[in-house]
């Protein structure tokens, strides 16, 4: 079980929206469709229980409504490139839909060659699932039978609220997502919480071409920053480097640990299970 503090320190995390597909209706006139980004209270392979408002300062920040440079994205595959953007988001809340709490959002497809391609994929269900791409703000965590009162107290408050409680029974724990930092909505084959199947090579040497093309992906942002200095770029290229962090960070294999890291933190005793791989700066390639 993973701390709080180190779930925080993720530089780019993804979340699927749900178990089924998450597209509500497309609108072919208007090339508009409408879907689900995230289910809250729902416990996903994370342990993971995103809760209403979690997403609320991203979207009066960088919402559609907002006057960001750098709007909330709706991509595909979580590739932050440009040639991979699927659509211009025109409505994003939190709302009720169908009796459950969700992340809602509305998109234009483009009238492009591309944006025809990507209406044609929405329209025949190949484009059937969404996956949000963010960063952790604010999370607690809820153990049953904790002594910590401050976790039994979530456990009391938010079990009952849990879409599958099976999942925390099963563990005994979970985490209350409160904030998030919502960068980008895509739209994905399989939901799945990892970066490396989106992004990387099914290949024997998966490792070795993922790694070369985060150093592709880092050669064009280098061309990025020399071409401009504009806002809008500064930080969509801010946002590929988080990604990249994350994605080096997820090649290495860990051993899973029978020890609870957040007890061990809370005791004082020494975490001797190796953590992942941490890259402070990517400033010496860009």
């Amino acid at each position: 079980m993973e701390t709080t503090e180190a779930k925080i320190s993720k530089y780019f995390g993804v979340k699927t929206a749900s178990y089924q597909s998450s597209v509500k209706e497309i609108n072919d006139s208007e090339r508009t469709i409408k879907a689900i980004a995230n289910t809250y209270f729902y416990i996903d392979s994370d342990q993971d229980m995103l809760i209403p408002g979690c997403s609320k300062k991203s979207i009066a920040d960088r919402g559609p409504l907002s006057s960001a440079v750098a709007k909330i994205k709706h991509q595909a595959d979580h590739d932050l490139n440009t040639k991979n953007a699927v659509g211009r988001i025109t409505v994003l809340d939190e709302r009720k839909y169908e009796g459950n709490d969700v992340l809602y959002f509305e998109s234009y497809i483009p009238d492009t060659m591309k944006g025809d391609n990507d209406l044609g994929n929405y329209q025949e269900g190949l484009f059937d699932n969404h996956s949000i791409g963010f960063r952790y703000k604010q999370l607690e965590l809820a153990e049953r039978d904790s002594q910590e009162a401050e976790w039994a107290a979530n456990w009391a408050k938010y079990y009952p609220l849990a879409l599958n409680p099976e999942e925390a029974d099963k563990h005994g724990y979970f985490y209350i997502v409160k904030e998030i930092e919502l960068f980008e909505i895509s739209v994905v084959s399989f939901g799945m919480n990892t970066l490396t199947p989106y992004l990387g090579s099914k290949s024997k040497n998966k490792n070795k071409n993922i790694i070369k093309d985060s150093l592709d992906r880092i050669d064009l942002i280098k061309a990025q920053l020399k071409s401009s200095l504009d806002k809008k770029v500064r930080k969509e290229v801010d946002l590929q480097v988080l990604q990249l962090k994350q994605i080096l960070s997820e090649l290495e294999i860990k051993e899973p640990s029978k020890k609870t890291t957040q007890h061990a933190k809370e005791s004082g005793t020494k975490e001797t299970k190796k953590g992942p791989i941490t890259i402070n700066s990517l400033s010496k390639f860009i």
